[in-house]
């Protein structure tokens, strides 16, 4: 078990890190939950925690469908619209306004053209996105984060 921000986690990945933001992927009896966790240094916040809106005062969060989540910061941006249900798609918005669309289970993750198996790695980030819209594979979290990490 983990604490993350003061909130229980247990067996969970980060499948997903793009623009400041990591995508926390838990088992859960009914599937899995996923939450969004915004990194601002020293004040981290959930936009998303469990599935549900958690209320980031750093974004603008529209939740008007049960599952899907269109998220905006607060200058009005479109940052990313995430859709659980039996996997998790995210379309992630880029820099020159395109979508980049991941889709991620348990055991597998697809962003762009690369599609990987494990979205596990030991405590890591699975996937990184830019928002350049450049992919990569495995990333660490930044050490001021892991703090909030018990």
């Amino acid at each position: 078990m983990t604490l993350i921000l003061g909130y229980q986690f247990e067996a969970y990945s980060i499948p997903l890190s793009f623009a400041n933001r990591y995508f926390i992927l838990e088992s859960a009896p009914d599937g899995f939950k996923v939450s969004v966790l915004l990194d601002q240094e020293d004040n981290p916040v959930f936009e998303i925690l469990k599935s549900e809106l958690a209320g980031s005062p750093y974004s603008n969060i529209i939740n008007t469908v049960p599952g899907v989540f269109a998220v905006r910061d607060n200058a009005g941006q479109p940052v990313y619209q995430l859709q659980i249900g039996a996997e998790a798609r995210a379309a992630l918005i880029l820099d020159d306004g395109s979508e980049l669309e991941v889709c991620f289970t348990e055991d597998k993750i697809q962003a762009g053209k690369l599609e990987a198996s494990n979205t596990k790695f030991g405590g890591g980030v699975g996937v990184k996105v830019s928002p350049g819209g450049t992919v990569g594979i495995g990333n660490y979290l930044p050490y001021h984060l892991l703090k909030w990490f018990k």
